[in-house]
């Protein structure tokens, strides 16, 4: 987080006063993981099997049978999405990593997930963030990395293909997979833009996570203290203000903000490049 607060961090110490309100490696050998590409396509085979076994226990498919069509039409979608992610894999694995650093992401992933399943503990174990396991924060992170290949909802895992996209963002020399990868944090209504309730629940949740975290920089430490003496209301009514003043001076819209408001917001703020140097395990030098 650098070695002081930053501006926001600092606005945000003087609109507290204190108050007396406090606010308030589980580490499994995993096994050998199936490579996702065949995993990924046994899984698709394994629901046409279960499609003609209701075919074959008399449930018409013919073109008068909506359901039909709609299995038909949900396996032929589900077939198309696994050759996407499959090309996806093969361009990541043949262009964005070296051999040895592909070596390492594979052996990463084996040591912290089980049966090609990473949970989000393991994930913010792998990178470093375990106290946010329980923390608001630590889901966001964790669905974020879920949706690099779709949005749609997946389940309680990661899987290999969707592990291996968001090392590729986190792993690029150039800032703008790093940027997009934190901009898809702060858009959780999926629009392509940031609302300011988005902004204020992301900027709350880093608030509840910073708490979490003991730090060997003394500033953010008393800003810590701080924060836990303040009430409630105090912190959110400071929040609001920030977030006011943001959308004030960024947002080419009213109240909402675009990628170039929302990174020129960004940029500007003390301490961003330090979180942008973030590396994943991966992100050795050859």
């Amino acid at each position: 987080m650098g070695n002081k607060p930053s501006v926001n961090q600092n606005k945000f110490q003087r609109q507290l006063t204190t108050n007396d309100k406090q606010f308030k490696k589980d580490q499994s050998q995993s096994n050998v993981i199936a490579p996702y590409r065949e995993g990924t396509t046994l899984a698709v085979e394994s629901k046409l099997k279960a499609y003609l076994k209701n075919a074959n226990e008399g449930e018409d498919l013919d073109d008068d049978n909506q359901g039909g069509r709609n299995k038909l039409q949900q396996f032929k979608e589900d077939q198309h999405n696994v050759e996407n992610i499959q090309k996806e894999i093969i361009h990541l694995e043949e262009t964005v990593f070296s051999k040895e650093k592909l070596q390492r992401v594979r052996e990463d992933f084996e040591s912290y997930s089980k049966e090609n399943k990473m949970s989000r503990k393991k994930l913010l174990e792998y990178f470093g963030m375990a106290e946010l396991d329980n923390k608001r924060l630590g889901n966001r992170i964790f669905q974020c990395v879920k949706s690099t290949f779709s949005q749609k909802k997946t389940g309680p895992f990661l899987d290999y293909a969707k592990f291996l996209k968001a090392i590729s963002m986190l792993s690029q020399q150039n800032d703008e997979g790093r940027l997009r990868f934190l901009y898809s944090m702060f858009d959780m209504n999926l629009e392509g833009s940031i609302e300011k309730d988005e902004m204020y629940n992301l900027m709350m949740m880093f608030l509840e996570g910073m708490m979490s975290i003991n730090y060997e920089n003394q500033d953010l430490n008393d800003l810590k203290q701080r924060i836990s003496e303040s009430h409630d209301r105090q912190i959110e009514l400071a929040l609001e203000e920030i977030v006011n003043e943001i959308y004030q001076n960024h947002a080419s819209k009213q109240n909402v903000l675009s990628y170039d408001d929302w990174r020129n917001w960004l940029m500007e703020q003390e301490g961003i490049q330090e979180i942008l140097k973030f590396n994943p395990h991966t992100d050795f030098q050859d």
